[in-house]
């Protein structure tokens, strides 16, 4: 088992234009511009306007990171959503 602070040192921060496609919390499909707040090799965090559920699937493009390069095409599944106030939510999403 990896321990917390482990996990966290092998996050990168870094700040990298995405576009987030999927499923919204109505039903609907979405996609979304929006930027990195950190990333690893098993998963990526970002704030959305767009409600999602959890474990909602999405497809994440990343305009440019040192850890996948330019236009990677990832797919993910939300596991942590927290609220940041009015339209703004933060996403913890594990890449596939």
């Amino acid at each position: 088992m990896v321990k917390h602070s482990e996990r966290e040192a092998s996050r990168e921060v870094e700040r990298s234009k995405l576009f987030v496609r999927g499923i919204n919390a109505e039903g609907k499909d979405f996609e979304e511009e929006t930027e990195t707040i950190d990333i690893s090799e098993t998963g990526i965090s970002f704030y959305l306007s767009t409600s999602l559920w959890m474990d909602a699937h999405l497809t994440i493009q990343i305009g440019s990171s040192e850890l996948f390069g330019a236009d990677c095409t990832m797919k993910a599944k939300v596991v942590r959503l927290k609220s940041e106030g009015l339209n703004k939510q933060l996403v913890g999403a594990r890449f596939d």
